[in-house]
Parts: structure tokens; C-alpha cells; sequence
């Protein structure tokens, strides 16, 4: 369990208090960015050292991480309205997939605009899909993600049935019969 820095409990006992979250994209050329209207330069734990976060003020929004004592698949969904070339052009050419995403939250000093305490990690995980979508005045990119067990239930290989097969040798019938055929198999009998 991690405590929170002292500062930072006294900024929540406070009457107001301003957060922002901090995301990390780990492409090729990592990207970093903020909810906060303003640019934030921090040092993570994962930055590799101090970076600017670019401000996306309003528009950056993502689904809410959970915080559950159970194990389970987590997923957010992040949402990039108004969006660059930089994010359109990560997903139409499918140099997204399988990549590292962080998400911290960081306190703010209201008077200041400095950082209260070091980020703390709310979220890490996996990209696994993302979407373009035009509207008439925006283009918006949506990014889904989930965490180390997003792909738990995933069965990998080839399955024995005629479709799984076809989709690698199209003309093969070799397996038009296997659902028919496995049941006369006499596992471990002599």
C-alpha cells in the first residue's frame, strides 16, 4: 500500500485542490501529455527524466480508472478530439498496437502552478485497438487499452475445425470432416 506524500494530503484536506493527470504514450518517439490547461514539466518514475507534458486541456478525456482489491482485466478507453497528425497517423498506420501506456495523477499548487509532490502511477497498461473517426468539424482518435491481463482468455494458435484452416489454405478441405472425425479418437486407451 503507498502512502501519499504528506504534502499532498494536506493539499486534499484543503477547501480546493486542482489535480491533473499525466499520460505517457511509449511509441517510437514516446509521447506526453496533460489534462492540465497548461504545459507540465515532471519526472516520473517511467520518463526516463524530466519531460514536458503537452497541454490538451479539454481535449484529452478517458474513461475512469477503477481501483478494485480484486484481480481482474482493467480497461480505458482514451479519447483525442481535435486530434494531431501525430495520433492519426500512429493509428492508420498501425504503429500502435502492444505499446506501453501510463496514466499518473499529479497535485498542482494553486498559486504557484508547480507540482506539490512527485506523480503517483494510477494506470499502466497495453494499447489493444484504437479508432479514427471524421466528424464534419474534427477528427476525433479513440485509443482502448487494458492492463497485463487483457489478453488472459485469448486462445492462441490454429483451432482443428474446416474455417480455422481455410483461412490459411483456402482450397484445403482437410478438415471439413474433423469435428466428425474427433470423436472416434481413443485418447490415452490402448
Amino acid at each position: 500500500m503507498k502512502i501519499l506524500a504528506s504534502e499532498i494530503v494536506e493539499q486534499l484536506e484543503s477547501d480546493a485542490f486542482v489535480f491533473a493527470e499525466l499520460i505517457e504514450f511509449q511509441l517510437d518517439t514516446p509521447i506526453y501529455l496533460t489534462t492540465a490547461g497548461y504545459n507540465i514539466y515532471a519526472s516520473t518514475l517511467t520518463s526516463g527524466g524530466s519531460q514536458t507534458y503537452l497541454a490538451q486541456g479539454k481535449f484529452l478525456s478517458y474513461s475512469g480508472v477503477r481501483q478494485t482489491d480484486e484481480l481482474r482485466i482493467n480497461s480505458v478507453s482514451i479519447l483525442l478530439s481535435g486530434s494531431t497528425d501525430t495520433f492519426i497517423n500512429m493509428v492508420l498506420q498501425d504503429r500502435y498496437l502492444h505499446r506501453t501506456i501510463r496514466i499518473y495523477k499529479t497535485w498542482i499548487n494553486i498559486t504557484t502552478n508547480s507540482l506539490i509532490a512527485a506523480p503517483s502511477l494510477i494506470y499502466s497498461g497495453t494499447i489493444t485497438g484504437a479508432n479514427v473517426v471524421d466528424t464534419a468539424s474534427e477528427t476525433q482518435v479513440s485509443i482502448d487499452t487494458g492492463n497485463e491481463f487483457y489478453d488472459f482468455d485469448k486462445v492462441a494458435g490454429r483451432l482443428t475445425n474446416s474455417g480455422s484452416h481455410q483461412r490459411f489454405y483456402p482450397t484445403d478441405q482437410g478438415m471439413m470432416y474433423s469435428t466428425g472425425t474427433i470423436s472416434d479418437i481413443k485418447w490415452g486407451k490402448i
